[in-house]
């Protein structure tokens, strides 16, 4: 059964596995941005046939949403393709539980939010020659470099007039003290010391609790880290929202240090 459901796979389908793989859950409407379909009725049409035969699979909202806003996470065959090496056994019932837990999950809102942030960026680098969104790993990629610490981060690499930014992102989980938001810098000296990657973004959930966050960021050894901040109503992460710790002024990210290529 499951080779003859790949047969029936286009290319982008198989895209939009691996990216709900990655991911966990993307929208009708920001896959349509990353350019699964020209429309979001074009996208959710196929999305629809994917998810009944089994491939992906939506979020049970408990009220009735159209296929235009419908939140999509892997389906039973979706997660058995996609399976990592060392992985447990794939069941539809255990695919159906992880669904359900991340429906229900604290930082889902965050989640959701944290991929807002890059498929942004990636519809800006669609639209501008020269740019690209080169890289966006979530914390089930980023964990191969974390080793052996292995916390959730993630990563972004934006390419621009053939500059090469990277950068690690720190998201604003609802209900976690900024405090507990800025020590995580602590994590990010010895990763920068393995990997050569040293800028490190926070992204606050809204201006008080950036300006909290930078209060205690300002306390923080901070070694050889570029840290910097922003909120979203600053405007579209690629323009100059992003404030370096200690000083007043705002940085596009494309000013943000240049990169070497770190990952093969």
């Amino acid at each position: 059964m499951l080779i003859a459901e790949l047969a029936r796979l286009y290319p982008r389908d198989r895209w939009a596995v691996n990216m709900l793989a990655e991911h966990r859950t993307l929208t009708t409407v920001q896959l349509t941005a990353l350019g699964f379909a020209t429309t979001a009725a074009t996208a959710a049409r196929r999305l629809l046939v994917l998810a009944r035969r089994g491939w992906i699979d939506r979020f049970p909202t408990g009220f009735i949403l159209n296929s235009l806003e419908s939140w999509w996470c892997l389906g039973p065959l979706g997660a058995r393709i996609t399976r990592r090496p060392g992985a447990g056994r794939v069941t539809p019932a255990r695919v159906y539980r992880a669904r359900d837990r991340l429906w229900v999950h604290p930082s889902l809102t965050s989640l959701i939010d944290t991929n807002q942030f890059f498929v942004d960026l990636a519809t800006r680098a669609r639209s501008q020659p020269g740019t690209d969104l080169r890289t966006w790993w979530s914390p089930r990629t980023c964990g191969l470099v974390t080793t052996p610490q292995r916390h959730a981060t993630w990563h972004g690499e934006y390419i621009h007039n053939g500059n090469r930014h990277g950068f690690w992102f720190e998201p604003d989980p609802e209900g976690i003290r900024t405090a507990t938001v800025a020590d995580r810098v602590h994590r990010y000296p010895p990763l920068a010391d393995r990997t050569g990657l040293a800028t490190l973004l926070f992204h606050a959930a809204d201006p008080e609790r950036e300006e909290d966050l930078r209060r205690h960021l300002d306390r923080r050894n901070l070694r050889q880290l570029t840290v910097v901040t922003s909120n979203p109503e600053q405007g579209h992460p690629a323009d100059p929202v992003w404030q370096p710790i200690g000083e007043h002024h705002r940085l596009a990210l494309t000013e943000l240090p240049t990169t070497p290529h770190l990952w093969p």
